[in-house]
């Protein structure tokens, strides 16, 4: 009995490290140089903004760099 349950605990910790993550881990730092996307969405730093990029391409999507900077138009009053 005790080999069956070492057997499973076995097969259960393999399957959690064989297993494709469905969630992804992107380490960026906190730095803010922000960068607009195409998508019309301002990013903290680069980094995040590529890390939202893999998300697209896995989604069959394109996201690129529109400009540096916010995407919200300066205003002048």
């Amino acid at each position: 009995m005790k080999f069956l349950a070492m057997l499973a605990l076995l097969g259960l910790l393999a399957m959690l490290f064989v297993a494709p993550s469905e969630a992804s881990y992107c380490p960026c730092n906190l730095r803010k140089a922000e960068v607009c996307g195409t998508n019309g969405v301002t990013y903290q730093n680069r980094c995040v903004f590529e890390c939202t990029q893999r998300e697209y391409k896995k989604l069959g999507r394109n996201l690129n760099i529109q400009k540096l900077g916010s995407c919200q138009a300066t205003r002048f009053f």
